[in-house]
């Protein structure tokens, strides 16, 4: 299998090459960063050094292109792999969080610069170094609370760019008429999403295929769906946050990190509520 031309991974769409010494940099940045959150985390922090690698089979891609970078903790170091194009998800997040770019078009520029890989990367350095649930993890809700971190770790303008991104989402989404989903619906989006990815993953991998993939949104439903929620719950995760006074910011990392971070039930309440 070959691995796909950078400059049409996602069809006639311009390349978004993921270089070494952009992931390396940003390894460095989520290390810097991780740092306060980590000794926050207390026991359930597993200090390690933290690389980044380009994985360049695709036979090794978890999810096809439907997943920038992945954790890789089979070795001392502990490696964040990654794609080496960024296309393809581009115009998936694109689609994604169309509701919110219609309205608010001037926030497209944050698709087309590196602001959104930086944070593919960035998370993961935090994640991969935090002992996770054996089962239970969800995608949606667990995995916010690491996207979040790192979109508060992007440099300005891009963080509070992102971090409004964010929060449109969760209006787009409550203004739906159907609403947020409950949570067994949430789930179920959930599942569906990852079913989907593994079996559209093989028509992400080459130019043609990707297009014609790209060009079925019907197709795509499932997963779209699963990344607008994705988005709305960092949305939630931020509207929490940025309520709170300074003082106690740090302290709500501490128990997000070191407690409810750990149950099978994070964010399920925050979910639920409603404005």
């Amino acid at each position: 299998m070959t691995v796909p031309n950078s400059e049409a991974t996602a069809g006639r769409t311009p390349g978004i090459p993921l270089r070494d010494a952009d992931a390396d940099s940003w390894v460095a940045k989520g290390q810097q960063h991780a740092r306060r959150p980590l000794e926050l985390a207390g026991s359930v922090a597993s200090l390690s050094p933290v690389t980044s690698a380009t994985a360049t089979d695709p036979d090794q891609w978890p999810y096809g292109n439907f997943m920038v970078g992945w954790l890789d903790r089979s070795v001392d170091a502990r490696v964040i792999r990654h794609v080496p194009d960024a296309a393809f998800f581009r115009e998936l997040l694109r689609r994604a969080y169309a509701p919110v770019l219609e309205r608010r078009p001037e926030l497209g520029a944050l698709l087309e610069d590196q602001s959104r890989w930086e944070m593919s990367v960035t998370n993961d350095v935090l994640q991969i170094q935090l002992d996770g649930l054996d089962e239970g993890y969800s995608m949606v809700r667990h995995h916010a609370l690491m996207l979040f971190f790192a979109a508060l770790w992007l440099d300005e303008p891009r963080r509070s760019q992102w971090l409004d991104l964010y929060d449109e989402v969760v209006t787009s989404l409550d203004d739906r008429p159907a609403g947020r989903p409950d949570l067994a619906a949430l789930a179920a989006v959930e599942e569906r999403a990852f079913n989907d990815f593994v079996a559209l993953a093989p028509r992400t991998l080459e130019p043609e295929a990707a297009e014609q993939l790209l060009a079925e949104p019907s197709t795509l439903d499932h997963i779209l769906e699963y990344q607008l929620c994705a988005a709305a719950a960092i949305g939630l995760l931020w509207r929490e946050y940025r309520g709170l006074p300074e003082p106690e910011q740090e302290p709500w990392q501490r128990e997000q990190l070191s407690e409810l971070y750990r149950r099978p039930d994070y964010l399920e309440q925050i979910w639920m509520a409603r404005p």
